[in-house]
């Protein structure tokens, strides 16, 4: 099943409303469902037990909620402090005790925030610092203690809170490890990282910079070696209009596919070198994320949105009926996430 956000507009009022689009790619005949929300849903955060639940953020702002996939409703809204803000994205802990949330304060310039609540009933424990400036995406890494966390920092030519990814140990909050971004006009943005500790991070341009005309990118480290902006070739890399949104790692080729939407591109490179690998021209590409058999790249574009599968190894569209133009999914927003529908209904 493919999930996301999705945004909504009733063609004689105008009224916007919000929903979690739902598509099984799996059925005979895949249908799109949705289910009404009162946000725009920016990031999902699957619990790693209770498959039948997701945790739900607003990009920016107040909006967060617990969703049951089975039941297709919210079963609990989660509210911020005040003064602070969502950012986007979470990550529960490997035994789901604990979420973390990313958050920024708006008493003090987007300083960043992770906050720890109870894995169950959502309580405030704590927090620590992001270790940065408007910290959007988090992950956890293999040793289940480090989040990794790509902190958005300041703005075009300010030197101080530049961005990056902070590596923080969720035990004591402290700082372990920075990659500031190699190159200066651009932010840190989404990231995914494998089991080994290669990492794919993609950005927009920086704040101050034309975010319709300037280049987001992207940006990978195999494990162990130096976090590195893909430059060439230049053909493809001056076409990552905008922000570069959306990425996915496929541990087994080892290669990161990310999508620009302004550019009207996917592009696939290697974690290793840094290549171009592969590339699709596709209209307003979002989400991309692996399929839940690690074969397939699923691919969130296009208006009505629709989405697609493609091969891992090929990276061509799966000759499937329906599949190059695409199955409804109802999901407007930033990204797609998978989850297993028979384990859902068994639950």
């Amino acid at each position: 099943m493919v999930l996301g956000g999705g945004a909504l507009r009733h063609k004689t009022t105008g009224e916007a409303r919000f929903v979690l689009g739902q598509v099984d790619l799996d059925a005979a005949a895949p249908q799109a469902q949705e289910a009404e929300i009162s946000f725009l849903a920016h990031g999902i955060t699957p619990h790693p037990t209770r498959r039948r639940e997701i945790v739900m953020f607003e990009k920016h702002g107040p909006g967060c909620c617990v969703f049951d996939l089975e039941a297709a409703q919210v079963v609990r809204s989660v509210a911020c402090a005040p003064h602070r803000q969502f950012y986007g994205h979470g990550a529960y802990s490997p035994d789901g005790s604990l979420l973390y949330c990313t958050e920024t304060d708006l008493r003090d310039g987007r300083r960043g925030y992770i906050t720890v609540r109870d894995g169950k009933t959502f309580e405030t424990l704590g927090d620590f610092p992001s270790h940065g400036l408007a910290p959007h995406d988090c992950q956890f890494a293999a040793d289940a203690t480090t989040l990794v966390v790509a902190n958005g920092g300041s703005g075009a030519g300010r030197d101080e809170d530049p961005p990056g990814v902070a590596f923080v140990d969720v035990r004591d909050g402290k700082l372990l490890d920075s990659l500031p971004m190699p190159s200066a006009h651009i932010n840190a943005g989404h990231l995914d990282l494998t089991a080994a500790g290669d990492l794919a991070v993609v950005s927009a341009p920086r704040d101050g910079y034309d975010p319709t005309r300037a280049c987001g990118g992207v940006s990978v480290r195999a494990a162990g070696a130096a976090l590195s902006t893909i430059v060439e070739p230049e053909d493809v890399t001056t076409k990552l209009v905008g922000e570069t949104l959306s990425v996915a790692i496929h541990p087994g080729t080892r290669v990161a596919g990310a999508t620009t939407p302004l550019g009207n591109f996917v592009t696939f490179w290697s974690l290793d070198t840094g290549a171009l690998v592969g590339q699709l021209r596709v209209p307003n590409p979002r989400g991309i994320v692996l399929s839940l058999c690690g074969e397939e790249f699923l691919i969130n574009f296009g208006g009505p949105p629709r989405v697609a599968r493609v091969h891992a190894d090929t990276l061509r569209p799966v000759d499937a009926p329906g599949n190059q133009r695409g199955y409804l999914s109802m999901v407007s927003g930033s990204h797609i996430y998978v989850d297993d529908a028979s384990a859902i209904a068994a639950e």
